[in-house]
């Protein structure tokens, strides 16, 4: 997995071979979006007792809609709107590397 940087150095995404992932899309900086090959979805980091309102309210609207939430340890792994034929586990799969990837970049 390729890191994508911006202009101060953080991580802000990653290419892979079969698609891409971005950390925020929105204007609120609340969700990101995942693509792999085809297919899209829109994905966030929540946690119940931490996350801030703005996440909080769209945790309940997406909760109305079609979504995957993995759990992990206390943190929800939350996607949604998805758009193709690869299933929600393809993208928690990618996610979940992607997260791994960027916490080893910053130890």
């Amino acid at each position: 997995m390729e890191m994508i940087l911006n202009e101060n150095d953080l991580v802000v995404g990653a290419r892979f071979e079969n698609g891409t992932i971005q950390d925020y899309v929105d204007d609120n900086k609340t969700y990101g979006l995942i693509r792999i090959e085809d297919s899209t979805a829109n994905w966030f980091l929540f946690n119940k007792e931490e996350s801030e309102e703005d996440l909080q309210k769209l945790y309940k609207k997406v909760l109305k809609e079609e979504h995957f939430i993995e759990d992990d340890f206390g943190e929800e792994i939350v996607v949604f709107n998805k758009i193709g034929d690869k299933p929600f586990e393809a993208f928690i799969e990618k996610i979940d590397e992607y997260l791994g990837d960027e916490m080893g970049n910053l130890i």
